[in-house]
């Protein structure tokens, strides 16, 4: 691969990162500050390409890719550490600022094992969309598990 290729799979390993970072100190924000859930996935959703803008210090033009390969990952930790808090809550007696630490640090620890896994199916010969559907559906799911135990507690 050339090293033009190289430089466009580090712009979207970082976008993933930045993602899985944001995502992650959304989540445990949103919890701590006991925000509604859509509020906060709605800011984060704004939050992020502004963070994506801020990075490339103004430069736009790679935002699409970048916003199409950070997103998935950034409502991933997003929706591990909404779950892992609400989970924590109920299960321990932490305090709230502990349990927001805690969440945000499991869901940094499932996202940088995301982002091993996608600098591996990256680098892979079946090619770079290989990554973005896994997690999709991953959040799909992690969505679906967040309404259901809203709904029964």
């Amino acid at each position: 691969m050339a090293p033009v290729g190289y430089g466009f799979l580090d712009l979207l390993f970082t976008a993933a990162l930045v993602g899985v970072v944001v995502g992650a100190i959304a989540g445990a924000v949103v919890w701590r500050l006991r925000s509604n859930l859509a509020l906060g996935a709605l800011v984060t959703a704004g939050l992020f390409p502004l963070v994506l803008v801020g990075e490339a210090y103004g430069n736009v033009y790679w935002l699409r890719a970048k916003l199409i390969w950070g997103a998935p990952s950034a409502a991933l930790t997003f929706l591990i550490c909404s779950i892992s808090a609400r989970w924590l809550e109920v299960r321990t007696a932490l305090s709230p600022l502990s349990i927001a630490l805690a969440a945000c640090g499991l869901a940094l620890g499932v996202g940088l094992l995301y982002l091993v896994w996608f600098k591996h199916l990256l680098l892979s010969p079946q090619g770079a969309r290989s990554p973005l559907l896994p997690v999709l559906t991953a959040d799909i799911v992690l969505l679906v598990v967040l309404v259901l135990t809203r709904r029964s507690s």
